[in-house]
C-alpha cells in the first residue's frame, strides 16, 4: 500500500515537473500529499561549448525544476496556554525599499541604468555584467575632487553589489578599464534631495 502511494506521488511529481505547480490534474491521494508541501522553483545556469563559424564559444542555458519541501506540522501543545495571555502574531520582515536600489547593466561598451534617478541617502547599486569582457563601475559627484566610489572589476556574466551613502547631486558613472570610458562606457545618475 505504501509503495503504491509512493509510486503515485512520484508519477504526480513527474507530471508536476512537466507543467508546473498546479494540483488540479493530480489524483486525490497525490493532491493530498501535494497540499502537505511547499513547491519551490529552482534554476541553474549551465555553460556549454558550441562551435559556430569556425570558433568555439560559450553558450549559457538556464535549467528550471520544482521540488516539494514538506511543510512543518505544528507540534501538539503539551502544556495548556496561560489563560488571558495575549499571543502576538510574528512580525513580518520589513520589505527592502526599492526606491534606493539601482541596477546597472554593463556590456561592451555601455551602461544601462534601471532608473535615471534615486533618492539621496543609502543607495544599493548592483552591477550586472552582461558583456564578454570584465567591467567595473566608478561614480563621482560632478565637480568633486574626491576619489570615486567603486564597484570592483566584475567578470563576464557576474554581478557586483555595493552600498553607498550618496548626497544629492548629479553623478558621473564610468568604467575605468583601459579604453572603456573612451569608447562610451559612461552614464549619468541624478540623486534627488531626500
Amino acid at each position: 500500500m505504501k509503495r503504491a502511494a509512493t509510486a503515485a506521488a512520484c508519477l504526480g511529481l513527474i507530471g508536476f515537473l512537466a507543467i508546473g505547480p498546479s494540483a488540479d490534474w493530480l489524483s486525490p491521494g497525490a493532491r493530498a500529499q501535494a497540499a502537505e508541501c511547499t513547491w519551490q522553483r529552482h534554476s541553474k545556469r549551465t555553460v556549454a561549448k558550441a562551435h559556430r563559424h569556425g570558433r568555439t564559444r560559450r553558450v549559457f542555458h538556464v535549467k528550471y525544476w520544482w521540488t516539494c519541501e514538506p511543510t512543518a506540522t505544528p507540534p501538539a501543545a503539551s502544556l495548556p496556554a496561560a489563560a488571558g495571555a495575549p499571543t502576538a502574531p510574528p512580525a513580518a520582515p520589513e520589505p527592502e525599499p526599492t526606491a534606493n536600489r539601482l541596477g546597472v547593466k554593463s556590456a561592451e561598451y555601455s551602461y544601462t541604468l534601471s532608473r535615471p534617478s534615486v533618492e539621496a541617502g543609502e543607495v544599493t547599486i548592483e552591477l550586472d555584467n552582461r558583456g564578454e569582457d570584465a567591467h567595473n563601475l566608478n561614480l563621482r559627484l560632478e565637480g568633486s575632487e574626491e576619489p570615486p566610489l567603486q564597484i570592483p572589476e566584475t567578470g563576464s556574466q557576474e554581478r557586483g553589489t555595493a552600498h553607498f551613502d550618496l548626497p544629492a547631486g548629479t553623478y558621473r558613472l564610468w568604467c575605468s578599464l583601459p579604453q572603456h570610458d573612451e569608447r562610451g562606457m559612461h552614464a549619468t545618475l541624478v540623486v534627488g534631495g531626500g
